[in-house]
């Protein structure tokens, strides 16, 4: 069976942006890294209203972001800026709060969930340099609340409201890319119905050697489609592309959102899933909140036979637990994990 990680609620040490950094966070090779001239290209805009509105040039245009970069902004969204604002608001205290009243909220040896860092399995390991709150979200039914923080006193209220409503964006999106690729609608709705949702709040404090540490090590996520909101205006998020890494620069208000492992494989890889990876700053803290979105529990996990009719499958098909339970198995290693997925050809 596989493992689950290793809980680590090791406190920051250098959160203040102190000169000395801990030798678990030291990653000096990080600073070897390409990194692609910002100003080169930028990551595709998708307007969601436009795209709600059943208007075929925005579709398309999601097809050939979907097609050729795995990642985009969608600006003019239907969650509401208070919902936003709000959870905003909750993180931002969350994070402030002291130390030992976060880790009351700790990850626990055998649960994903919790305060703390994942995809730790040795006490050697290098560390990513950040802390996170990590809650399943959707569907209601499927939540902790033992792990859901009471301070600040709003904070599940405005996650309840947050959860719902992007949900709801994820859902529609998922259903204008089947339909960019041919499929019915329902060919993935009907397998999002009670479909999981989890979110990732995460902390990059400043860092004096910001260069030498990995505020999230790189690594594609599991899930079908992920939406990013920025909490501050602090950039940190870097996408491969053509060999380098790539800075994306959030537009206020919008969500990144990008292709996820399952989705690749649903595919049979018509669609990608990106490697990607969080920096830090050197002077400045940077948090952001990620929520994943996958198929239901009884979905299996596999290249859709309405894509695969008239080729092989390039990916295995495993049931969703397993799926889940292989990747939080997996330390983050760029697409290592997806790379066991695919079928050897012989």
């Amino acid at each position: 069976m596989a493992s689950l990680p290793v809980p680590s609620v090791q406190a920051m040490v250098s959160a203040t942006g102190g000169a000395d950094v801990p030798p678990r966070y030291l990653r000096p090779e990080a600073a070897e890294d390409a990194v692609a001239d910002a100003g080169e290209d930028q990551v595709p805009i998708i307007d969601c209203r436009m795209l709600m509105l059943d208007h075929g040039h925005e579709a398309a245009r999601l097809h050939m972001a979907c097609q050729d970069w795995g990642f985009f902004q969608l600006i003019n969204h239907s969650v509401p800026d208070d919902v936003v604002e709000g959870l905003k608001a909750n993180i931002q205290e969350f994070f402030q709060l002291p130390a030992e009243r976060k880790k009351q909220f700790a990850l626990e040896r055998g649960q994903l969930e919790g305060y703390g860092q994942l995809f730790v399995f040795s006490e050697d390991q290098k560390l990513d340099w950040g802390d996170m709150l990590y809650l399943y979200t959707q569907p209601p039914k499927d939540r902790n609340m033992r792990f859901w923080p009471d301070q600040p006193g709003n904070f599940r209220s405005a996650l309840d409201k947050y959860s719902a409503a992007v949900k709801d964006i994820a859902d529609s999106l998922l259903a204008t890319m089947a339909k960019n690729l041919g499929l019915k609608p329902e060919v993935i709705a009907e397998k999002c119905v009670g479909g999981i949702q989890s979110v990732r709040m995460n902390y990059y404090p400043p860092c004096a050697q910001a260069d030498k540490v990995v505020g999230l090590s790189p690594h594609s996520d599991a899930d079908l489609l992920t939406l990013v909101l920025q909490v501050n205006q602090v950039q940190g998020l870097q996408i491969k592309r053509n060999g380098s890494w790539f800075p994306v620069k959030p537009l206020e208000g919008a969500f990144v959102v990008n292709i996820g492992d399952m989705f690749e494989i649903f595919t049979n890889g018509r669609h990608r899933s990106i490697e990607h990876r969080a920096v830090v700053d050197t002077k400045e803290e940077r948090l952001s909140v990620a929520a994943f979105h996958s198929p239901n529990n009884h979905t299996t996990i596999g290249p859709l036979k309405e894509i695969t009719k008239h080729e092989d499958e390039a990916y295995k098909t495993v049931d969703h637990d397993n799926f889940m339970k292989l990747f939080f198995s997996t330390k983050l290693e760029g697409k290592s994990f997806l790379d066991r997925m695919k079928v050897k050809s012989s």
